[in-house]
C-alpha cells in the first residue's frame, strides 16, 4: 500500500469543505475536509492536521489555543483553495470576507454555512497528524439556504441546498 494508493481510494468519498481558523495573532487557516462530530455530551468535535502544516505547529506550540471550523459554502471556494495552499492569489482572506468571532475570539466567517468554535480538549498524534479533539464553546448556522462546498476525486463540487427543486427555483 502506498500513500498514492491510499489517497486514490479515499478520494472516491466525497466530503465537505471547512476553513479552520485559529486564534493566533495574526489569524490563521488552514483547509480541512478530516472533520467530524464526537460527541453531543460532552460536546466535541475533531479535526485532523499534517505535522507540516502552520496550523500544526501553531496549536502544538501555544501560538494558538482555539478554533473554530467554518463550514463553507460553494460560494466560498476561494477560500478553501487559498487556505489549502493550491492559490497565489494575493488574497487577504481575513481582511476581504466579513469575520466576527464567537466565544473563542478564532475567526468565524460570517457567509459560512455554519460554524464550530472550539477549545482543544485533547492531541491525539496519529502517524503524519494529530487529531485535535476540541470542546464546542459555539455553534451556528449562518447561510443555511446556501450549497454546501464539497471535494471528490480531486475536485470542488457542490451539494445544493434543500429548499430548492430541480429547476433551482424556491418552492
Amino acid at each position: 500500500m502506498t500513500d498514492i494508493d491510499l489517497r486514490s481510494v479515499m478520494g472516491e468519498f466525497a466530503t465537505g469543505v471547512t476553513a479552520v481558523t485559529l486564534d493566533s495573532e495574526p489569524p490563521h487557516g488552514i483547509t480541512v475536509n478530516a472533520f467530524s462530530s464526537v460527541s453531543l455530551d460532552p460536546p466535541l468535535v475533531l479535526v485532523c492536521f499534517d505535522h507540516d502544516t502552520d496550523a500544526h505547529r501553531k496549536l502544538a506550540g501555544g501560538e494558538a489555543e482555539h478554533y473554530c471550523v467554518n463550514i463553507l459554502t460553494a460560494g466560498q471556494r476561494i477560500l478553501g483553495e487559498h487556505f489549502a495552499g493550491m492559490t497565489d492569489d494575493g488574497l487577504e482572506p481575513f481582511e476581504e470576507h466579513p469575520t466576527e468571532t464567537a466565544a473563542t475570539g478564532a475567526p468565524v466567517f460570517s457567509e459560512s454555512l455554519g460554524y464550530v468554535d472550539c477549545s482543544v480538549h485533547e492531541a491525539v498524534e496519529a502517524g503524519d497528524h494529530t487529531i485535535y479533539i476540541g470542546r464546542v464553546e459555539a455553534a451556528g448556522l449562518r447561510e443555511s439556504d446556501s450549497d454546501a462546498l464539497t471535494f471528490y476525486e480531486s475536485d470542488w463540487g457542490s451539494i445544493p441546498d434543500e429548499s430548492t427543486t430541480a429547476t433551482g427555483h424556491e418552492e
